[in-house]
């Protein structure tokens, strides 16, 4: 006597559909706004140039750094973000205000506000008087300026003194390059 096959044995498998639609719903938000943000960091990003590393370089890198400039006038133009203000200055000295003649010390090149905040106008009208007068001169570095800060400085002062250094507006309202290359500097004390 012959029994009955088994019922399990006989059933054929059913293929199921592949459903991309999820998937696609998610490239079509998800590439949109990858590309936003990759576009966000672009803007947010400045160009800077970072002084030479002094220690641990090559015998053939040591050399080239040591080598006398003599060809080559360099104005060496710097601005040093303090807690009293801003201090201008360049190899030979810094900027002195009138009324230094009168004072014990070295008092900021532009001292801080009434209230306390730092003067970003004062310094941009301070800088584009030493633009006009380095323009005519032989200067390498006549487009270069140093910003350094002391050690309890907080960045967004050093970004916002970045923003004011780079570019001004002139009287008929027209943005100019005031010192397109900034390079940061360090207080050594």
């Amino acid at each position: 006597m012959a029994y009955k096959p088994s019922l399990r044995r006989s059933t054929e498998f059913e293929e199921g559909k592949l459903e991309i639609r999820p998937v696609m719903n998610l490239m079509v938000c998800l590439v949109p706004l990858l590309l936003a943000g990759a576009q966000w960091t672009k803007l947010g990003m400045k160009e800077l140039n970072l002084p030479p590393k002094s220690a641990g370089l090559g015998s053939a890198q040591s050399s080239e750094l040591n080598k006398p400039l003599e060809m080559e006038k360099r104005l060496g133009l710097n601005v040093i973000i303090s807690k009293q203000g801003f201090y201008i200055g360049s190899a030979s000295g810094f900027l002195l205000t009138e009324a230094q003649g009168r004072q014990e010390g070295v008092a900021p090149s532009v001292p801080l506000n009434a209230d306390g905040t730092m003067n970003y106008t004062g310094l941009q009208e301070k800088l584009v008087e030493i633009k006009k007068k380095v323009q005519a001169t032989d200067f390498v570095d006549k487009s270069a300026i140093m910003i350094t800060a002391e050690a309890d400085i907080a960045y967004k002062y050093i970004i916002k003194t970045m923003d004011n250094v780079l570019l001004y507006t002139d009287p008929e309202g027209n943005f100019q390059e005031l010192f397109p290359q900034i390079i940061i500097g360090q207080v050594v004390l």
